[in-house]
């Protein structure tokens, strides 16, 4: 766990320190608890594509292209050409 020094208007601190208090937790809890409920699942999703590229960097030849995905799922994506052949990089 990292610490950090947040700097929060009075009235906001005063709230926290009642509702801390009314629940017998500390004001850090609290602000770990909403910002889980506010960006957990946009972290959660970060730590995923960081992931998935991490794998594809250590094995490029895994992925494939946007059109063999479409193709493989016999998909029609609607304005979008077929190409001739496979994408060059």
């Amino acid at each position: 766990m990292k610490k950090m020094m947040v700097y929060l208007p009075d009235e906001v601190h005063e709230g926290l320190r009642r509702l801390a208090f009314e629940h017998r937790t500390s004001i850090a809890e609290l602000i770990r608890r909403a910002v889980d409920t506010a960006y957990g699942e946009i972290l959660e999703d970060i730590r995923d594509m960081e992931t998935e590229i991490a794998t594809y960097l250590e094995d490029p030849s895994s992925s494939v292209s946007l059109d063999e995905f479409i193709a493989q799922r016999n998909l029609r994506v609607p304005g979008r050409a077929k190409a001739a052949g496979p994408a060059r990089v």
